[in-house]
């Protein structure tokens, strides 16, 4: 399972309608956010811009945590353990699998919250 559920249920406060429609359109934004990052974590990898990189893939593990997306945190975790430890050849390969592994959560969200 790419999704926490729980985590992501405990943003809202119960079953309020209101609530639901924000939560529907906090995972909108995400999805929005999360394809931007991505593209960000592509080009540094391209490029091979270390400290921009760490920067993104720090990020992206707060907002991945945040929203429980526990395969892309763990993903995103590990790579910037690696580039931390200098080296880049194994976090880059762990930022390659990330379109990937977003494909497969969206894919998990899309019932609950359809794009």
């Amino acid at each position: 399972m790419l999704v926490d559920w729980s985590r992501l249920d405990s943003l809202k406060q119960g079953d309020d309608e209101d609530d639901i429609i924000w939560l529907e359109e906090m995972v909108r934004s995400l999805r929005k956010n999360m394809n931007s990052r991505l593209e960000n974590i592509k080009s540094f990898t391209e490029e091979k811009k270390s400290v921009e990189l760490q920067a993104e893939l720090h990020q992206t593990k707060g907002v991945a945590a945040n929203f429980g997306l526990a395969g892309v945190q763990k993903n995103v975790t590990e790579a910037e353990l690696k580039l931390k430890e200098g080296n880049l050849e194994a976090c880059l390969a762990l930022c390659q699998e990330l379109p990937s592994l977003w494909e497969q959560t969206k894919k998990e969200l899309a019932p609950k919250f359809p794009e």
